[in-house]
């Protein structure tokens, strides 16, 4: 048996799956309080299924005082009182069985909140039997413990006043870390994960999993780009990704399975390379299911000023570069790992703001990315709204953000010399708070969403662009969602074939082949405004019949395709032999 057939009769769920991700804040509130919760998720069941979705992938419902949006988390086994009841919870459970939907969770590995009874036991004393769930470090001559900087901006040491030592914190000083390496935690968190799936969840999102294990030597890390003594820098060597990470998947994986196996495991290795993840995502290894990369996103920003951190700074899209390490993430995991498809999520801007456009070209455009991005080899996961076509949320001031990094960007830009209105376009443009605008279900105020102000807000074009218009038109972007996710569902040939680059070197155009047994698909894809001309070998020898367009053509394509600005092709051979090709 062949790779792609062993893959293929391999009939674990998530290797169909499609995940639709609901951020519960800002997807449906039912009591009129501005903020979205269970209930809301429960009400639009049936919207999810419809489009397609098998299961969902819930940002964290557990009891948080908010600090980073319940990636804080006060209490595992507790819903937090915003979202609704434990009742609600299991409710969802039950309703999404019944719509056919798998149930994923968001699971907080690295990090709990300091209002956490692990910490707050463990701030008491040096003694406390709770202090070694966390990292705790002597002052080093009066300072930090080391150079090592957040990724929330200043140092990932906060000194605790009680105890008169240091904690570690990758993130906000608020989250500080636990330490993987006490096997107490490591039973504490398995213990969670079982109370979940006893209820009947289907798996989990392991959040920021790559950084469970420190290099515990804390060794500085001051290099020539430090400006003084007080400067801090990014020393991701030292905390993302070591050797250590494995055997502590590997463990969690063991104990969940155990009596759990169908339990789906995603890991968030953002900074990962395909090595990598092949090694954290391999069966034989038994660490994650599959894994989300951010490794493939990042072409799309400018270091125009080397002060401020380059994620902050917008450029244009590097296509050449995306084509380059998307083929390499096609390749090395191609029947070795599994990798997530997607364009956005709730940390990063959204899908059309960033890749596409948003003004003549925006159906177009939208239903092209998305053409591109989930007919590839992997697992699709979709961002609430981007199957309307939704954009970033720009609110008016830099305080009606809640993104606890724009303080230390900030800092930085002031330092830089920007304005606070240069600081506000770098925002609206790149903060994760623009992904998590207020869903916009109809025309009505507030979008639908609820019948108060959204907590963070709402896009202003909510009347024109809802889910209650597109339903109605069949030529809206929520209907060529729908299409496609059948398409790849439905369809051996895109859920486990084969996938070769074609136009390697065109600055604009995005172009696969996907081969299984006796079936060949071809993708072409015109990520410009401009017209395209696409040519190639396979097009001549063979006739292909149109299984999907975004501009409404279907006729017989001839060898040589003309494309209109941001026009994509889904193409199926008619001839049934490969000419002994698989």
């Amino acid at each position: 048996m062949n790779m792609e057939v062993s893959f293929l009769a391999d009939h674990q769920w998530w290797k169909n799956a499609v995940i639709y991700q609901v951020y519960p804040r800002s997807f449906k509130d039912t009591n009129g309080d501005g903020i979205g919760d269970i209930p809301g998720v429960i009400e639009k069941l049936d919207y999810i299924r419809k489009l397609g979705a098998t299961a969902i992938w819930l940002n964290p419902i557990f009891e948080s005082p908010h600090v980073d949006n319940g990636y804080d988390v006060r209490n595992y086994e507790k819903i937090d009182p915003g979202f609704g009841t434990m009742e609600d919870a299991e409710n969802l459970i039950k309703e999404a069985k019944k719509h056919g939907l798998k149930i994923i969770l968001d699971l907080v590995l690295n990090h709990t909140s300091d209002q956490h009874p692990w910490f707050r036991a463990a701030r008491k004393s040096k003694d406390s039997p709770y202090r070694d769930f966390y990292i705790w470090r002597d002052p080093k001559d009066g300072r930090e413990p080391t150079d090592w900087a957040s990724f929330f901006g200043g140092s990932t040491w906060a000194f605790d006043e009680q105890t008169g030592q240091y904690y570690f914190h990758l993130f906000s000083d608020k989250m500080p870390d636990l330490n993987w390496e006490n096997p107490k935690v490591r039973e504490e968190m398995v213990k969670i994960a079982r109370f979940w799936l006893e209820k009947g969840v289907d798996g989990f999102r392991l959040d920021a999993v790559i950084h469970m294990a420190k290099d515990s030597r804390f060794l500085p890390v001051r290099n020539e780009d430090a400006e003084d003594e007080t400067d801090f820098v990014l020393a991701e060597k030292y905390y993302a990704n070591l050797p250590r990470v494995h055997d502590f998947i590997h463990e969690f994986n063991r104990a969940v399975k155990k009596d759990f196996p169908d339990a789906f495991l995603i890991g968030e290795t953002a900074s990962a390379d395909t090595n990598l993840a092949v090694l954290y995502s391999s069966p034989a290894r038994e660490e994650c299911d599959a894994v989300i990369t951010f490794n493939y996103l990042g072409f799309d920003t400018e270091a125009k000023d080397k002060r401020i951190p380059e994620n902050w700074q917008q450029g244009k899209w590097n296509l050449a570069a995306f084509k380059k390490v998307m083929a390499k993430w096609q390749k090395d995991l191609y029947g070795k790992g599994y990798s997530a498809l997607y364009w956005n999520n709730h940390d990063m801007p959204r899908l059309l703001s960033r890749f596409g456009d948003e003004q003549m070209y925006r159906e177009k455009s939208a239903k092209m990315l998305a053409t591109l991005m989930y007919l590839q080899w992997g697992l699709p996961i979709l961002l609430q709204g981007e199957e309307i076509g939704m954009t970033n949320l720009k609110l008016p001031h830099l305080e009606d953000y809640e993104d606890p990094s724009i303080p230390g960007l900030a800092a930085a830009a002031r330092k830089a010399g920007c304005t606070d209105a240069e600081i506000l376009q770098m925002v609206q443009k790149r903060s994760k708070d623009t992904s998590r605008g207020a869903m916009q279900w109809t025309d009505e105020k507030y979008g639908g969403f609820s019948t108060y102000a959204p907590w963070l807000g709402i896009n202003d074009d909510t009347r024109e662009v809802n889910a209650a218009i597109q339903e109605k038109d069949p030529d809206s972007i929520l209907q060529y969602y729908r299409k496609l996710l059948e398409i790849k569902k439905s369809m051996d040939v895109f859920k486990s074939g084969t996938w070769e680059m074609l136009a390697e070197h065109d600055p604009n155009i995005y172009a696969y082949l996907r081969t299984y047994n006796r079936q060949r698909a071809l993708v072409v894809c015109n990520v410009s405004k401009e017209r395209q001309t696409f040519t190639c070998p396979e097009l001549t020898r063979t006739k292909w019949s149109c299984l999907l367009n975004n501009a409404g053509n279907s006729k017989e394509i001839p060898g040589r395709i003309v494309l209109s600005p941001y026009e994509c092709y889904v193409l199926l051979q008619k001839n049934e032999a490969i000419n002994g090709r698989n």
